[in-house]
């Protein structure tokens, strides 16, 4: 973390498969991450956030994708901070992930770290197979207590259902359920940003006085005004830079260049291991 503040890469909704498999028959987001990963060095984040779903309809890829996220802290000398989506299995996001927290709360995923000064929050919205997701009530008691000692820098929180509505019709009520009740949680605290994912589509707004980023997806991303079909337009993945300085914060979407031109990769994927998929 430099003088002016700290960098961060957020990745978003990977929909990682087993086996080989592509999603929707032809995209290779195992291949999408790793070059995602890959473009995300050359900006030396101060940490990587992951926000929610790792993989694609529970997918049983959570412990490759750890390896992977281990691998990439050690390459890019930052933390990996994953919380789980709509698509991840309850507790799918446990121990070996968030190697290092330095609290955690009432579910496996509610943790916390600190990057210099900035403390970043992680939450679980859980809602797997569901519309929308949510915070309990423990929760919310426990990011509370969390966020009554203020962090230097200020907090970030990241998790994966927006507490803010989407323009897209067919993604209307498929955020946060009760925002109010987060709203309330942190009114008068230190956050200085709210990060999610679940969108596939970049979009911005605010909960209270707070910003609110929806940052686009490593796996495909929608059309908002699509005047043709297909809706998606699945050619493109692309993951966000979030600079936090004083008084100041960004938000920029990240168009991941596809191949990458470069000799010697930063971030390699570790290899496959059948027996743990």
């Amino acid at each position: 973390m430099s003088a002016t503040g700290a960098t961060l890469v957020q990745l978003t909704d990977l929909h990682l498969m087993t086996g080989g498999a592509l999603l929707h028959g032809w995209i290779d987001t195992w291949a999408r991450t790793a070059e995602a990963l890959e473009a995300a060095a050359r900006f030396s984040p101060d940490a990587i956030l992951v926000t929610g779903d790792i993989a694609d309809r529970g997918a049983q890829v959570h412990a490759r994708a750890a390896r992977l996220f281990e691998h990439a802290e050690r390459e890019l000398q930052c933390p990996v901070i994953v919380v789980p989506g709509n698509h991840d299995p309850a507790g799918s996001v446990g121990a070996r992930f968030n190697r290092q927290r330095i609290a955690s709360g009432p579910n496996p995923a509610d943790t916390v770290h600190m990057i210099g000064g900035l403390r970043i929050i992680g939450l679980d919205t859980h809602g797997f197979r569901e519309a929308a997701g949510g915070l309990s009530q423990p929760q919310l008691r426990w990011l509370l207590a969390v966020l009554e000692t203020p962090a230097p820098g200020g907090t970030v929180l990241a998790l994966h259902h927006p507490p803010i509505d989407c323009l897209m019709p067919a993604l209307a009520g498929r955020g946060l359920a009760r925002p109010g009740e987060l709203a309330a949680v942190l009114a008068g605290s230190d956050v200085r940003a709210i990060l999610c994912g679940h969108y596939h589509l970049p979009t911005s707004g605010s909960l209270g006085s707070i910003p609110v980023w929806v940052g686009p997806a490593v796996s495909y991303n929608h059309k908002l005004f699509a005047t043709d079909a297909p809706a998606h337009d699945q050619d493109t993945s692309w993951f966000s830079v979030i600079k936090v300085g004083a008084g100041q914060l960004s938000a920029t979407p990240v168009r991941v260049p596809r191949p990458l031109a470069v000799t010697a990769p930063v971030v390699t994927m570790p290899a496959r291991q059948p027996a743990l998929l």
